[in-house]
């Protein structure tokens, strides 16, 4: 990583604390030649910039531009330092009295953490690390405007106020050494600053016979602070209605506008929803087939969608779901932008099929599309009445045969689930986790002596008392869904798997921190374990969130 040495580097550095929890570092070099260089000109093709690797886990998006647009990069890492190796289109003649500038722009996240309602801490690399000594550079630390800071909430031997407010704090430093590695902090408080991130998002897109495409996204969110959403949905979305695991929003608490990207959709969140830490939504329309479907040739057509544009800077991870008409096979999946993990295709039943295609890390400024071909014979909405009369028809007759060869066996057939045993089915599971969080509350206030042991014995009795009632009415309810056919039965299936799961994830954290206390273990591996144990609780609980909410998508 060699540079010219008559090669003078200057730099400016502003960090932004963004609302959503996220940091923008804005880094711009100022590249000229010394006079010690004389009149031969200084030629350079390439820059290499970098942050130590303990916060390039953190980035979430880069770019690297000058007047003229965006510039090539180059990802390199070593044991200590992660570099963007910036490559210039022609080489950089930097004569006396010339110089060059670009811009590395970073936005990264969870450096900023929540210590109480209102009060706020941020860690991040104070200088740029690079592989050559610059000749200065020149730091400044931009609060939110509502934030408030005294002179105790920052190193001051670091940095020098520049308001009287102390939002907007500065650091000169010259020279800066090579391959600095130097972190800074800093305190606020602020009632509006909010901590807001789209961990998951699970988008069902399900193709009908005659074409008709309907949609449900399911959203994942980390919040503090928070008292409304704003969702992005593809263009000319419609039908749009959006509820949680407490029900139906009303139009009062949805606003919509038309944008050129998409529909966006302001969720003013329920009372329920913003004590907690994360926010589970789901949001079902309807898309119109002239301009998300494309007939090719006779029976060909071509699914085509922008997957997502996050109104938040990224969205972790992304399931996108798509069921293709009853009849209908894959021809393939096209990205126009290869971007995704994982596809896969699997089979709903012998005449329908499904796409899986998952993607990590989803930024802003992406264009994730994606193009799924299938064949489908124009007559199949015709024939299945035929083909389904056929089935009956047949079933009729092994039946009859059966029941004519077995007089004593009786076959049960669906019996149709109400409206009013969905509903209390939903409210008796909901009672169910609402008392095992009581029951955990409970404990965690015991074993800090928050309350005496009789105390302890009397709430935790109460509380089996009720689970013991609410664990009856749940086998009676779940009985007569699963009588109502195998759909609901798979849903029962996979919502007990999930809170089996979740159980079984508790005790283990149980068990690691009684290992932990004996020596057993040292605190890293009781780290690793704690956060698988506690990932695994997380999907237990989208899963088991997952199935309530297409329960009462039902009975709304």
């Amino acid at each position: 990583m060699s540079q010219p040495a008559n090669l003078h580097v200057n730099v400016e550095r502003k960090i932004t604390l963004l609302s959503g929890g996220y940091m923008m570092i804005n880094d711009t070099f100022l590249l000229s030649q010394s006079m010690e260089g004389g009149s031969k000109p200084t030629l350079v093709t390439s820059y290499v910039v970098g942050m130590p690797k303990n916060y390039s886990e953190r980035l979430v998006y880069y770019r690297v531009f000058n007047h003229g647009g965006s510039l090539p990069v180059k990802i390199l890492e070593d044991e200590l330092f992660w570099w963007l190796n910036v490559t210039f289109p022609e080489p950089v003649d930097l004569s006396v009295n010339k110089a060059y500038n670009f811009t590395v722009m970073l936005v990264l996240s969870d450096l900023i953490s929540r210590k109480t309602a209102s009060i706020f801490s941020a860690t991040f690399p104070l200088y740029p690390s690079l592989t050559h000594e610059a000749l200065s550079c020149n730091v400044t630390l931009i609060l939110p405007s509502s934030a408030k800071v005294s002179e105790n909430d920052y190193p001051t031997n670091i940095f020098v106020n520049k308001t009287g407010d102390f939002r907007v704090l500065n650091n000169i430093t010259s020279p800066l050494p090579p391959y600095s590695n130097i972190s800074s902090w800093i305190k606020f408080s602020d009632v509006t600053f909010r901590i807001l991130k789209f961990l998951e998002l699970r988008r069902e897109i399900s193709i009908d016979v005659w074409g008709k495409i309907s949609a449900i996204d399911f959203y994942e969110i980390e919040a503090a602070n928070v008292y409304s959403v704003d969702i992005i949905l593809p263009l000319k979305a419609t039908d749009i209605v959006v509820y949680d695991a407490y029900g139906k929003y009303s139009k009062a608490d949805v606003r919509f506008s038309n944008e050129s990207y998409g529909v966006v959709v302001k969720i003013y969140l329920s009372e329920k929803l913003r004590a907690d830490g994360r926010i589970k939504i789901a949001v079902s329309y309807a898309l119109p087939p002239q301009n998300y479907l494309v007939k090719d040739g006779w029976q060909n057509y071509v699914l085509k969608i922008n997957l997502i544009r996050p109104d938040e800077w990224v969205i972790y991870k992304v399931a996108l779901i798509v069921t293709l008409p009853e009849g209908a096979s894959l021809i393939q999946v096209n990205e126009p932008i290869t971007r995704a993990q994982g596809i896969r295709v699997e089979s709903v039943s012998p005449f329908q099929e499904r796409v899986f295609v998952e993607y990590h890390s989803v930024v802003r400024f992406e264009d994730v599309s994606i193009n799924v071909s299938y064949q489908y014979m124009v007559f199949w909405a015709g024939l299945r009445p035929t083909l389904l009369a056929a089935a009956i028809v047949g079933s009729a007759i092994i039946l009859f045969l059966l029941a004519k060869s077995s007089a004593h066996v009786g076959i049960p057939s669906p019996t149709p689930v109400s409206v009013e045993i969905l509903r209390k089915f939903i409210e008796v599971c909901e009672e169910k986790n609402r008392i095992m969080s009581e029951m955990e509350s409970l404990e965690e206030q015991s074993a800090r002596g928050k309350i005496s042991r009789r105390q302890y014995r009397l709430m935790r009795k109460n509380l089996e008392g009720q689970l013991s009632s609410v664990q009856k009415s749940f086998l009676d309810l779940k009985a007569k869904m699963e009588a109502a056919g195998r759909t609901y039965a798979n849903m029962i299936k996979r919502l007990e798997e999930a809170e089996a799961e979740i159980e079984v994830m508790k005790r283990s954290i149980s068990d690691v921190e009684v290992r932990y206390r004996r020596g057993e273990i040292s605190a890293e591996t009781r780290r690793s374990l704690l956060e698988d144990y506690r990932r695994r609780i997380d999907r237990a609980e989208s899963v088991r969130d997952e199935i309530l909410l297409r329960l009462k998508e039902e009975i709304l």
